[in-house]
């Protein structure tokens, strides 16, 4: 009996079916001589091998062997599982084919004990049918992903070592009474973000003025001084602005015209598409990850997304084409062979190549999965269009002594552009004299550093090398689970908790992103340079060695401790400093008591019922009729002042409403028996 063992029950579904006509039984299916179970992800974790009770002395706390333990929950699937290996000829990995997937499976092969044959099956496809049956006919011996294996043992182990050791340190220093959890990745993500928001906080802005003049043929043109947009003080520009009122007209001293071209972007990568989902929809990194799992693994739309790469193999021009004709796209497969290494490179490849679709998407496929499907499909189908071509036009404008630019562009051939948004605002470019048609002094300011938003803090994770295309998503959900970090919108703001770790580790190593990036160089290697065990214990031995050195250094730290407000106090607060524009200046308890005593009578509130209206994290409730408002309506934040006029019977004409769908919507908003309900005109 040979026995398949994959990470989902939907995967092991899709193999079975593939296979034959399986017979469901309890925890697996029967199909011929394959039996086909799963995992639902990791059946083991580490175990209990640190102390129980908390001791500084016992730190650095390093197991001469790392023990697993079942998670709880998964006892039966386990035993399932169990029972089968012990009857098998023959197992068949069909865990996902990346460093974790190998990792499920072969922990378990590793605690049942099995010694028999292991084959690996291998691919980026989405598991078609006719997928399934042709890499069952290459298995591929297991021992050709050891490396592979090792690589993920090295990660978890390492990051076991370095997170046990440093939250008990951190945690008992500053008293014991929360947990500072600190880990190898999270850390210095987290250091990121608190760095970025001081940068903007200590940021004062410079006002300066700059002079616009509008030309005839509806041209904007900016004054330049050394041939830059020329910024001023008021009292100059107002000068300038002055001396320039009675001048009828300008001549052009210069055009200039520039033909550019720009190539086809590269191919999605995970990473890649996590940002353009987030700039583009607002969507997280976890909820695209997740949405792309689902659009190869359920609707077998594009291939595997958990890669890194942003190119396909020497290898895959079939592939294309018969994907081409699939879409309907087949005027295009004459231009594969002709396209090279821009898309096209196997040495930029490592596990899998880069995220491409592999049919049409269904009438019914969801909203969402739409919006990701196209986001794939544009790049695929604009890699073999044409370039994009357009001029820059550029026509520089004398007004008595100063020199005005205007700016346009002109679509000459759009290409690949064709599958985006684009614009065209071509210049009617004039000769001689040109009629002036205004002149005005503009106010602007220097801007800070923008804030962090998923696409941006993801690209600079893997600019910095910091965790992987699979583990960046769980990284940032991590740092918001344990309130280190909130979403506002679409930034990414640090809390009072967040910058009070990275304040207590100082200059530790393990706030530095070049630590964590060497760190996750050395795994990439193990598996690539094929290092094997040798590879994972010299891993090891260095995070031993780091890990010494920092317990060792953080133990000298006096750590300032401070007794925290309760997370509800928390959002409470907030929330109140928000809806009267009042700041909160600390986290601390006393701090907190105080600002709610001063500012929750701010915001009594009557209900029509005659009702006293209270506040809570949430939202407003009438303790006598029971009414709730919450701050947060169908996507929107309702302020404190729109609460009120509510309670008090009025109705809102509001904007920014988002339906389940995605798409946004204004209503009018009222309460009636107890809730809130919208009115369309």
């Amino acid at each position: 009996m040979k026995l398949v063992i994959t990470e989902k029950p939907s995967v092991a579904l899709d193999i079975a079916r593939a296979l034959g006509k399986p017979t469901r039984r309890q925890g697996y299916l029967e199909v011929g001589e394959y039996l086909v179970t799963w995992t639902y992800g990791h059946l083991l974790e580490i175990g209990e091998i640190a102390p129980k009770r908390w001791n500084l002395k016992d730190l650095p706390i390093f197991p001469e062997k790392f023990e697993y333990d079942l998670i709880k929950g998964k006892e039966s699937q386990f035993k399932v599982v169990r029972k089968l290996l012990e009857g098998a000829d023959a197992v068949i990995n069909c865990g996902d084919a990346g460093r974790e997937g190998e990792l499920i499976v072969r922990e378990l092969l590793e605690f049942t004990g099995y010694r028999g044959k292991v084959l690996r099956l291998w691919t980026s496809e989405a598991l078609t049918r006719d997928v399934v049956l042709r890499e069952f006919r290459r298995l591929r011996p297991s021992s050709e992903f050891d490396s592979l294996y090792y690589s993920a043992l090295a990660r978890q182990n390492g990051d076991w070592i370095v997170g046990i050791n440093l939250t008990r340190l951190v945690t008992l220093k500053a008293g014991g009474g929360e947990v500072w959890s600190v880990g190898r990745v999270q850390t210095p993500t987290l250091a990121m973000i608190v760095k970025r928001d001081r940068e903007i906080e200590a940021f004062k802005p410079e006002i300066y003025y700059v002079v616009l003049a509008g030309f005839e043929g509806e041209m904007k043109g900016v004054m330049l001084r050394n041939g830059e947009e020329a910024r001023l003080a008021r009292e100059e520009a107002e000068q300038v602005v002055n001396a320039l009122k009675s001048v009828r007209s300008g001549r052009v001293e210069k055009v200039d015209v520039e033909r550019r071209e720009e190539r086809p972007p590269l191919l999605h990568s995970l990473t890649s598409l996590q940002r353009e989902a987030n700039t583009l929809y607002g969507l997280s990194a976890k909820r695209t990850l997740d949405v792309a799992q689902s659009l190869y693994e359920e609707w077998k739309l594009i291939s595997y997304p958990r890669t890194d790469a942003r190119y396909l193999g020497e290898g895959n021009r079939d592939l294309v084409k018969d994907v081409l004709r699939k879409l309907g796209r087949g005027e295009l497969v004459p231009r594969v062979d002709r396209v090279g290494k821009r898309v096209f490179d196997s040495s930029k490849l490592t596990d899998h190549h880069a995220i491409i679709p592999l049919d049409r998407p269904p009438e019914n496929l969801p909203a969402i999965h739409r919006k990701v499907y196209d986001l794939v499909y544009r790049k695929f189908v604009g890699a073999f269009m044409d370039d994009y071509v357009y001029e820059l036009q550029r026509v520089f404008i004398r007004l008595d002594g100063e020199l005005f630019l205007v700016e346009g562009k002109r679509n000459l051939q759009l290409g690949w552009m064709e599958l985006y948004p684009h614009e065209d605002n071509p210049l009617k470019i004039p000769s001689g004299e040109v009629r002036k048609e205004w002149v005005k002094a503009e106010e602007r300011q220097t801007k800070p550093p923008a804030r962090f938003t998923e696409a941006s803090l993801l690209r600079e994770m893997e600019r910095l090398g910091l965790g992987t295309p699979a583990t960046r998503a769980g990284i940032i959900e991590t740092l918001l689970e344990r309130g280190y970090v909130e979403r506002r919108g679409k930034s990414l703001y640090s809390t009072d908790k967040g910058r009070e770790l990275v304040d207590k580790l100082g200059d530790s190593k393990v706030v530095s992103p070049d630590m964590t990036a060497e760190w996750e160089r050395q795994l990439e290697e193990i598996y690539v340079k094929r290092l094997g065990e040798k590879g994972y214990q010299e891993f090891m031995e260095g995070i031993r060695r780091f890990t010494r050195e920092e317990v060792e250094r953080l133990m000298k730290r006096e750590f300032k401790v401070e007794r925290r407000a309760t997370p509800e106090m928390l959002r409470l607060a907030r929330a109140v400093s928000r809806d009267l524009g009042v700041k909160l200046e600390g986290t601390g308890m006393e701090e907190v008591k105080r600002f709610l005593d001063e500012n929750l009578p701010k915001m009594r509130i009557t209900c029509k019922c005659g009702g006293e209206v209270v506040g809570f994290s949430r939202g407003w409730k009438c303790r006598k009729c029971g009414t709730v408002v919450w701050r947060e309506i169908a996507g929107k934040k309702i302020t404190f002042r729109q609460a009120k006029s509510l309670f008090q019977g009025k109705e809102l004409k509001m904007k920014g409403f988002r339906s389940r769908t995605g798409k946004r919507f204004s209503a009018t908003v009222y309460l009636e028996d107890g809730k809130v309900k919208f009115k369309f005109e």
